[in-house]
């Protein structure tokens, strides 16, 4: 996992690079990304990453339990690609140094033209707070980048009530 001692993950420039996935761009300047995308030029017009699923659980998450949210992305360049969760604009692990919400590790699998990357959000114990809590999905490359945020499934209606049941 990374660490990173700024506020923001887009306001800022210092990085740990202990994480795999940007270790691989460590050293990488502009020079050399662009030196990585002219070995595709001609071939044909390459396209920025997209973020093709996120997947939250079907029903609402009960307090204390333990969930996963995924996130999956297409990428042309999977080397040159970084896929991250954030909390509010944050890094999660900035927030969370116990854990108890991280990221899982990136996977990659080859499919057609591109590379499938996946990354989970794990919560050790779901807390109510986090359905008021903005988790957004990033992939981000040298071609551009796609976000999606986390929409928790709406609390089910008590039959015959008509007041909600769950955590709010």
């Amino acid at each position: 996992m990374y660490r990173s001692g700024a506020r923001t993950a887009l306001g800022s420039t210092s990085r740990d690079w202990r994480d795999p996935g940007r270790r691989m761009l460590r050293g990488t300047g502009l020079s050399q990304t662009r030196g990585v995308l002219r070995e595709y030029e001609g071939a044909m017009a390459l396209q920025p990453p997209s973020i093709t699923i996120l997947r939250v659980p079907a029903e609402l998450p009960r307090p204390g339990e333990s969930v996963t949210v995924s996130c999956e992305a297409w990428s042309e360049l999977p080397e040159l690609t970084l896929l991250y969760w954030l909390e509010n604009s944050s890094f999660v692990e900035t927030l969370h140094p116990d854990g108890a919400v991280r990221e899982g590790t990136v996977r990659q699998e080859l499919r057609g033209s591109g590379w499938a990357l996946h990354r989970d959000l794990h919560f050790s114990s779901f807390d109510s707070q986090h359905l008021h809590t903005n988790f957004t999905c990033v992939v981000l490359s040298a071609l551009g980048f796609d976000i999606r945020e986390v929409r928790w499934p709406s609390p089910a209606l008590a039959p015959g009530t008509g007041k909600s049941e769950g955590l709010g």
